[in-house]
């Protein structure tokens, strides 16, 4: 079993700023995009050997404001999560999200949320 750090998940109070200091003041690559002003804006960058992905807030936050998820790359979610002991503090069982990819949330014991994502391209 391999777990790879893939990019940290951020959901920044404010999207516009956060943009602009990863892009503007950092120079990092905007790398892929989505959504408007309405209906919830996101980006993601890259750093060259990490990625940042910025969500902006949803009506179900995943973290608290600023807080970050690291979000780590596997093959099999649904045999990662059952390789877990009883009693592991677990935030979300394996679903399936609107890209194919499957995903589960745990959290450490400091709060910091571990997010274990099967791309879609590791399925099938």
């Amino acid at each position: 079993m391999t777990d790879r750090l893939d990019h940290i998940f951020l959901q920044p109070a404010d999207f516009a700023a956060s943009l602009a200091f990863y892009r503007d003041t950092l120079g990092w690559e905007v790398v892929a995009r989505w959504g408007d002003e309405t209906g919830g804006r996101g980006a993601v960058l890259s750093g060259g050997a990490i990625k940042v992905v910025l969500d902006e807030r949803p009506a179900r936050p995943v973290a608290p404001p600023g807080g970050p998820v690291v979000c780590l790359d596997i093959h099999d979610a649904d045999r990662r999560f059952q390789a877990l002991p009883a009693g592991a503090p677990v935030v979300s069982a394996p679903e399936s999200l609107p890209d194919g990819s499957r995903r589960f949330v745990v959290r450490d014991p400091d709060g910091l949320l571990l997010a274990f994502e099967e791309a879609s391209r590791h399925r099938g």
